[in-house]
């Protein structure tokens, strides 16, 4: 692959009190008006769009709002329909679950359905994904879910959404043992799991703690909750599950009502394993896997951007890392998140950059990073954006998303920036 870099084209203010989410999309309207969609990270901002048909001179078109306590953290795009997350910060409480909307006309985005997941202990909906054969796949809670470990909130909820207004599950996936209700045997946590290997016992309760350290060896517990699900079309009968703490997995869904693991990849500790986002790099038999940093001054590191070999789906295997811009001796600031985050997911149904020999990342303090997988194994960092400090802080690159046009966008945790970019031979 020849050479190629960042070169940026504007930034754009996104509106008082936005800080992005994780959720973006472009699409291309009937009169060939480009559209950007934004999350917003908290409320009251729900989600803004942009018009970028000319990336030089975007133009903020429409921007929505939202109750207090409800966040909006993640969206899609099928078609001329976009799914809005709805997320609360405590259980049981409306509206949770996904909102969606007709964008025929992208700048007027209208409500025409919802998926109520709220009830119980149900937190809402993080995240939404809208596969082109109608499915929607959920990182969500449900009323009938109530977790042991608060932690587990989130489980895979498969849906028919082929018609939004009246959008139903049909399916869901979540490990044994992770809910009240089933009455099985819980999954082995990070800390206990460290204290088999080596052969020591834990203090009582040790396995509930965020961070467990035995004989040098830290063990983080993030939670076993569904973040990322992924399906492509491609390969329309396997899901790629990031699951937090839980590692990542291959599902075979040709049964939508019965969800079934073929491979699961637990790589941590002694990494510290917080799958955040997986995707196949189809067609060949690769995936890329990022770790979510958690904490401030990157301590919960290594965290990894991983190459994770799916050629035996039974034995998903790590077989690279891509590569980060670390000081030297690997010193950060205090403050601020440093690491990997999101990846640009290819989505379908989109104006979405979808060739997978070149891959993009979300690296929160560590900026923007372009990588050449065209040798899976030897990935290649091509291109990098650190836009520095922001607002008497560090950058923090929280979302990243590229479109068929080459035209990258990235946006700000902690402001309402939101950088475009071009990528530059």
């Amino acid at each position: 692959m020849d050479l190629v870099g960042l070169r940026l084209l504007a930034t754009v203010h996104l509106g008082a009190g936005f800080t992005s989410g994780e959720g973006m999309a472009v699409v291309a309207s009937r009169t060939g008006r480009r559209a950007l969609f934004v999350a917003a990270e908290h409320a009251p901002c729900d989600f803004v769009v942009v018009d970028v048909t000319d990336p030089r001179q975007p133009i903020v078109r429409a921007s929505r709002e939202i109750s207090v306590g409800v966040r909006s953290n993640n969206l899609a795009v099928r078609g001329e329909i976009l799914a809005v997350t709805r997320q609360n910060a405590t259980g049981g409480e409306k509206p949770a679950g996904v909102e969606f909307f007709d964008i025929a006309d992208p700048f007027a985005p209208a409500s025409i359905g919802f998926f109520d997941a709220s009830g119980g202990a149900s937190l809402g909906t993080h995240f939404v994904w809208l596969a082109d054969d109608g499915y929607a796949y959920l990182a969500s809670g449900a009323p009938d879910y109530t977790p042991r470990d608060r932690r587990d909130r989130f489980f895979l909820r498969i849906l028919d959404a082929a018609v939004p207004t009246k959008a139903v599950e049909v399916g869901r996936f979540v490990l044994p043992g992770l809910a009240e209700e089933d009455g099985a045997v819980a999954p082995e946590r990070p800390a206990q799991r460290l204290a088999r290997a080596l052969g020591v016992d834990l203090e009582p309760g040790a396995e509930r703690e965020r961070r467990v350290e035995i004989d040098g060896v830290s063990a983080w517990d993030f939670g076993f909750r569904v973040h990322n699900v992924t399906v492509q079309p491609e390969d329309p009968e396997r899901a790629y599950l990031a699951y937090t703490s839980g590692g990542a997995y291959i599902l075979d869904i040709s049964d939508r009502s019965r969800p079934a693991p073929i491979g699961h990849l637990s790589y941590g500790p002694p990494f510290s394993c917080s799958a955040h986002t997986f995707i196949p790099l189809t067609p060949g038999p690769f995936a890329l896997l990022s770790d979510e940093t958690l904490n401030e001054g990157a301590i919960d590191q290594p965290m990894g951007a991983w190459v994770v070999s799916t050629a035996v789906p039974s034995q998903p295997t790590i077989g690279a890392c891509l590569t980060l811009p670390w000081p030297p001796g690997g010193q950060v600031g205090d403050t601020g998140r440093f690491g990997p985050h999101n990846l640009h997911e290819h989505a379908p149904g989109q104006a979405a950059w979808r060739d997978p020999c070149l891959v993009f990342g979300a690296f929160f303090g560590l900026g923007i990073g372009v990588y050449d997988l065209s040798r899976p194994l030897q990935p290649a960092e091509v291109g990098r954006f650190v836009p520095g400090d922001i607002e008497g802080g560090s950058g923090q690159i929280n979302d990243i998303y590229a479109d068929d046009r080459g035209i990258v966008y990235a946006v700000d945790r902690r402001s309402d920036l939101c950088f475009i970019l071009e990528l530059s031979h």
